[in-house]
C-alpha cells in the first residue's frame, strides 16, 4: 500500500513506487531497450505489463505514450506508473503529460531521476532508446522506482507544495 500524508484533505502520495505495476512501452527506436528492461524490472520485483511495440516495426510514438500513461493516469500514480522508450525520450514524455494525473520525467542522470521523485513526485519516466546505454537505463529506472517523494514531509513540505500546486492544474 502506498505511503501517504493527509495535506488539508488531500491525500499526498510520499513513499516509492515499488508496489506498483510498471505499464512498460516504447516506439520502434525504444524497442530494443524496453525489451532489455523487462526482465531486468520484473527481477527487481515489479509487475510488469507489456504495451507494445511488440516489434521492431516502425510506429508512432504518440501512440504507445498513450498507452502507457492512460493506466497511470486513471490510477493518479497511486498504483501504476509508466516507462516509456522512444528515441530521444522527449515525445513519449511530451504525449504523456497530457494527460491528467501524469507527471513524466526524462532524467538524463541517476541524480536527476532522484530528484525527480523526491522534488516533482513524478510517475511516468522516460528514457531515450538513442542516446543511453542499457546499463545507464536500468541505473536511471532504479533510482526513479525506489526513490520516495518528500521523504520528510516536514523537512519537505516545500515539495508537497509545489506537488499540490501542479497537479491542480489538471482541474483547470
Amino acid at each position: 500500500m502506498m505511503a501517504t500524508v493527509n495535506v488539508r484533505g488531500t491525500l499526498v502520495p510520499v513513499g516509492p513506487h515499488t508496489g506498483k505495476t510498471i505499464y512498460l512501452g516504447a516506439d520502434h527506436r525504444g524497442f530494443g531497450l524496453k525489451e532489455w528492461l523487462k526482465p531486468r524490472l520484473r527481477k527487481l520485483g515489479f509487475r510488469v505489463v507489456d504495451v507494445g511495440t511488440h516489434s521492431p516495426k516502425r510506429v508512432d510514438y504518440p501512440q504507445v505514450a498513450l498507452r502507457v500513461a492512460r493506466p497511470v493516469s486513471r490510477a493518479g500514480g497511486r498504483t501504476a506508473v509508466g516507462i516509456g522508450v522512444c528515441g530521444s525520450s522527449i515525445g513519449i514524455a511530451i504525449v504523456a503529460g497530457k494527460l491528467p494525473g501524469v507527471l513524466p520525467a526524462n532524467p538524463a542522470t541517476v541524480a536527476a531521476a532522484r530528484e525527480t521523485r523526491t522534488h516533482n513526485n513524478t510517475n511516468f519516466l522516460a528514457l531515450s532508446g538513442d542516446h543511453m546505454t542499457p546499463a545507464k537505463a536500468l541505473a536511471i529506472a532504479k533510482a526513479w522506482l525506489t526513490r520516495p517523494f518528500a521523504p520528510d514531509p516536514v523537512r519537505d513540505a516545500r515539495y508537497i507544495r509545489r506537488y499540490l500546486q501542479t497537479v491542480r492544474l489538471d482541474r483547470g
